[in-house]
C-alpha cells in the first residue's frame, strides 16, 4: 500500500500547489505561454494583411498631430487610393463618434463608393460608476457619461463589484455609409498585462462579433448564407444567439461562432512584424502593391513612444521593440482567422499537469533514489521538448512552468524524504534484529553487536593491537529502494546470519553492525593465527554470501570485504540509558577505506600488505600501493584470492603477467604496462585489478604526473 499511496500524495500535492501558484501570479501565461514564444521565435505573416499606420511620419506631413478627429478630412482620399489599387476590404481601428458636417458627407461618399469600409464601434467599460472608466481613443471623456445613477446621497459609494459595459456608436452619416461596424475591446485593456486573448463575440453587448471576426466572414464571403440580406454583424449575433440550430454553418464557421468568447492569439513577432505602410504614403500614391489585400488602417507610431495611449504589451515586447498597437493586434487577430492559426489548448490543463505528475510519480516511487530522479529529469526534458515542438508546429499550448518549476522540484524533494524516512525505519529494524540474533554468536563480549553483558567489561575500555574485518554491500541504497522494508529486514536477517558464522567459527568478534556494514575483530591471540584466521572467515564469507544470492529470490548483495591491523580500543560508549559496544580506532577506519579500493579494482577482497604476506596456505597477490581518502600514509595492498590445493599449485599466469605490469607501472613505465596489462586481459577479460591500471597507465602515456613515486591517489571511497 505504501507505493500507490505515495504515487497519489506526489501527484495530488505537485497538482494543488501548481495550481495554486498559477492562480496568485499566473505562472502559466506569464511565464509559460511568453517563454514557449520566445523560443520559438518569429514566424512568417500572411501577404494579405497590410497595416496603414497612422504614425509620426505621417502626423508631420499632413500636419494633424495626435487628435484623430483631425485627421477626418483625409481618409476620403485614402479611400479612393485603396479601392483604385484594389484593396479586398478596408477595416478602420477609429471610432467615428463626433459628427464632423464639414467632412463627414465627403467621406461617407468615399466609403460608398469603395462599398468595403468597415468601422470600429466604441465599447465603454465602467466599474463604480464615473469612478473608473476604459475606452479605447474616440471613447473621450466627453462620452463619459454615468452608465448608471446612485441611489441616495450624492457621496454614496457604488459597489466595487458593479462593472457596466456599453457600446457607442458611429455618428449616423459614416455608420450608414460604411459596409458594417462592430466593436474591437481587448481584454486586457485596463491592465498593464501582455495581450493573450483577444475577443471574439462579446457576450456582455448583447452577443455582438468583435471587427477582425467581422472582417474575416466579409472576406470570406459569408454573406452569401445570410438569406434575409441583413448587415453580417446581425447576423452573426442571430447566428450566436441559436448555434445549435444553424445548419447553414460550416465546420469552422460553427466553432468559431459558438465555443467559447475568446481565442489566444498567436502572434507573429514583435510590433511590426506584420506589413505596416505609412498612411502619408499610401495616401501619396507611393504604395501600389495592395491588390486582393485586407487593409487595416489605424494609430500605429513606428518608433517606440512610451507616452502613447492605445499600445498593449505583448509576448515579444521589451525595451527595444516597445508595445504593440491596438490595430496591429486586431490586424494580427485576423491573421489568425485567416490561417486558423489561433494559439489552442489541446487538453484541459488540469488533466495534463496531473498526467505529468502522475508519471513523474511512477519514476521517482518505481526507480527510488538518484535513479528515479535521473530518470524524471530525462522525462521532463523530453515533456518540455515535445511542448516547444508542438507549439511551433501544431499551435498547441501545453503547460510548462508549473509542471517543470513546481511539480517536478516538489516531486524530488517527496521522493527523497520518504527514501530517508524508509532508510531510517529501516536501520531500526536491523538494529533490532542484531540484538536478538548476535547473543549465540558471541560469549564473553557482546550479547548483541555493540552491548555488553554483564559478565562482559562492561564500563571498561581495553587496549589491544589486533585486526580488523570490515564489509559493505555494494549498491545497497539502490537495493533497498526497489523493495518494501519488510522484504529488506526478511533479506537481512538471513544475510547478516550468514556473514555472521565465519567470523563466530574462527574466533571473531562481531564488533557493530549498521545498515548496510559489518565490523569484526580479533584480539589477543598470536598475530600470525589472527591474520590466518581473518583470512579465513573473510574467503568463508564471500563463499557463503554467494551461495546465499544465489538461493535468494530478492536482489544479490554483493559484499566487499576489507582488512587491516593496527591499535584498537575496545569498549562501551554510554547513550542514553544504554551501552554499545565499540572498535575505535583509526585501523578500524583504514580498514573501512580498504574495503572500499575494491569498487576501483573490482575484486571482493583486500587486506594490508602485513596480513597476507605470510600466509602459505592461501593465494594471494599483491596489487598496489593506494593513498586513501583522509589519509596522508599510502596504504600496500594484497588480494585474498582463494586457498592453494596441493603442494605443488602452478602459478596463476594471469596473476604473474599482473605482478609484470604493477612492476612497470610503478617504475613509470608506461606503454610497457599497458602492453602487459592487455596481455592479461587477453587471458582474463573480466581480471578487475588489471583494466584498472590499464585505464590509468593510458592516461599517463598521455599527460605523465609530474611527480610520480608509484603511488595511486584515490579522490572518493
Amino acid at each position: 500500500m505504501a507505493r500507490p499511496f505515495r504515487i497519489v500524495a506526489i501527484t495530488v500535492l505537485g497538482f494543488l500547489l501548481s495550481t495554486l501558484v498559477d492562480l496568485a501570479f499566473n505562472t502559466e501565461s506569464e511565464l509559460g505561454l511568453h517563454t514557449l514564444f520566445q523560443i520559438r521565435g518569429p514566424q512568417k505573416t500572411p501577404d494579405q494583411v497590410v497595416i496603414v499606420a497612422m504614425d509620426e511620419a505621417s502626423e508631420t506631413h499632413l500636419g494633424v498631430g495626435q487628435d484623430l478627429t483631425r485627421w477626418r478630412e483625409f481618409h476620403a482620399k485614402l479611400l479612393d487610393q485603396l479601392h483604385h489599387h484594389g484593396a479586398s476590404l478596408i477595416v478602420f481601428d477609429l471610432q467615428f463618434i463626433a459628427a464632423n458636417p464639414s467632412v463627414d458627407p465627403l467621406l461617407a461618399n468615399a466609403m460608398r463608393a469603395a462599398g468595403k469600409v468597415l468601422i470600429n464601434e466604441c465599447v465603454q467599460k465602467f466599474r463604480r460608476g464615473v469612478e473608473d472608466f476604459y475606452g479605447r481613443e474616440e471613447c473621450s471623456d466627453r462620452n463619459k457619461i454615468p452608465a448608471i445613477s446612485r441611489e441616495g446621497e450624492p457621496a454614496t459609494t457604488l459597489s466595487e463589484q458593479l462593472v457596466v459595459m456599453r457600446k457607442l456608436s458611429p455618428t449616423p452619416v459614416i455608420a450608414q455609409a460604411a459596409l458594417d461596424s462592430a466593436p474591437f475591446y481587448l481584454i486586457n485593456d485596463s491592465e498593464n498585462a501582455s495581450i493573450r486573448e483577444s475577443w471574439t463575440f462579446y457576450d456582455a453587448l448583447a452577443e455582438a462579433p468583435s471587427l477582425p471576426v467581422l472582417a474575416w466572414f466579409y472576406y470570406q464571403q459569408a454573406s452569401s448564407a445570410n438569406p434575409e440580406e441583413q448587415p453580417l454583424s446581425a447576423w452573426l449575433t442571430a447566428q450566436r444567439r441559436a448555434c445549435a440550430n444553424s445548419p447553414n454553418l460550416d465546420h469552422r464557421a460553427k466553432l468559431l461562432i459558438c465555443a467559447g468568447d475568446s481565442r489566444y492569439l498567436n502572434y507573429y513577432g514583435p510590433p511590426r512584424s506584420l506589413r505596416m505602410e505609412s498612411y502619408a504614403d499610401v495616401y501619396d500614391g507611393k504604395v501600389t502593391d495592395l491588390q486582393g489585400k485586407v487593409i487595416f488602417v489605424g494609430r500605429a507610431n513606428r518608433q517606440f513612444s512610451p507616452g502613447k495611449s492605445d499600445f498593449f504589451p505583448t509576448p515579444y515586447s521589451d525595451s527595444r521593440t516597445g508595445k504593440m498597437a491596438g490595430v496591429e493586434i486586431m490586424a494580427t487577430q485576423f491573421a489568425n482567422l485567416l490561417e486558423d492559426s489561433f494559439i489552442e489548448i489541446p487538453a484541459p490543463v488540469w488533466l495534463i499537469s496531473s498526467l505529468f505528475g502522475l508519471l513523474i510519480a511512477l519514476l521517482l516511487v518505481g526507480f527510488a533514489g538518484w535513479p528515479g530522479i535521473v530518470l524524471s529529469l530525462v522525462f521532463a526534458s523530453a515533456y518540455s521538448g515535445s511542448a516547444v515542438w508542438l507549439f511551433g508546429l501544431r499551435h498547441w499550448w501545453l503547460p510548462v512552468a508549473g509542471p517543470l518549476l513546481i511539480q517536478l522540484p516538489l516531486s524530488w524533494l517527496l521522493s527523497l524524504a520518504w527514501s530517508r524516512y524508509d532508510l531510517m525505519r529501516e536501520r531500526g529494524r536491523i538494529l533490532e534484529f542484531v540484538s536478538r540474533v548476535f547473543p549465540q554468536w558471541v560469549g564473553v563480549l557482546p550479547a548483541a553487536p555493540g552491548q555488553w553483558t554483564e559478565a562482559g567489561i562492561a564500563g571498561t575500555e581495553k587496549d589491544v593491537s589486533g585486526l580488523c574485518l570490515a564489509t559493505d554491500i555494494e549498491g545497497y541504497t539502490t537495493i533497498a529502494a526497489q523493495h518494501s522494508p519488510r522484504e529488506m529486514w526478511e533479506l537481512l536477517n538471513t544475510y547478516y546470519q550468514v556473514l555472521g558464522h565465519p567470523v563466530v567459527s574462527h574466533d571473531g568478534v562481531i564488533a557493530d553492525v549498521t545498515g548496510d556494514a559489518m565490523m569484526a575483530v580479533w584480539f589477543d591471540a598470536p598475530v600470525s593465527n589472527q591474520r590466518r584466521a581473518a583470512c579465513l572467515a573473510a574467503l568463508e564469507m564471500a563463499a557463503a554470501v554467494e551461495s546465499f544470492n544465489l538461493s535468494s529470490s530478492l536482489a544479490p548483495l554483493a559484499t566487499r570485504i576489507g582488512l587491516h591491523e593496527g591499535e584498537l580500543t575496545l569498549g562501551s560508549l554510554d547513550a542514553g540509558s544504554s551501552s554499545h559496544y565499540r572498535a575505535i580506532g583509526d585501523t578500524v577506519n583504514i580498514a573501512s577505506r580498504i574495503q572500499g579500493v575494491n569498487k576501483y579494482l573490482g575484486t571482493r577482497i583486500l587486506a594490508s600488505h602485513s596480513i597476507a604476506a605470510d600466509l602459505d596456505d592461501i593465494v594471494t597477490r599483491p596489487v598496489g600501493t593506494f593513498r586513501v581518502v583522509g589519509r596522508t600514509e599510502p596504504v600496500t595492498l594484497m588480494e585474498i584470492v582463494g586457498l592453494k590445493h596441493g603442494s605443488d599449485a602452478q602459478p596463476n599466469e594471469v596473476h604473474c603477467i599482473f605482478a609484470n605490469g604493477l612492476a612497470a607501472f610503478q617504475q613509470g613505465l608506461w606503454p610497457e604496462a599497458v602492453r602487459l596489462f592487455q596481455a592479461a586481459l587477453a587471458c582474463d577479460a573480466n581480471d578487475g585489478p588489471s583494466r584498472f591500471y590499464l585505464q590509468k597507465a593510458l592516461h599517463y602515456s598521455e599527460m605523465p604526473p609530474l611527480a610520480w613515486n608509484g603511488i595511486v591517489v584515490l579522490d572518493s571511497k
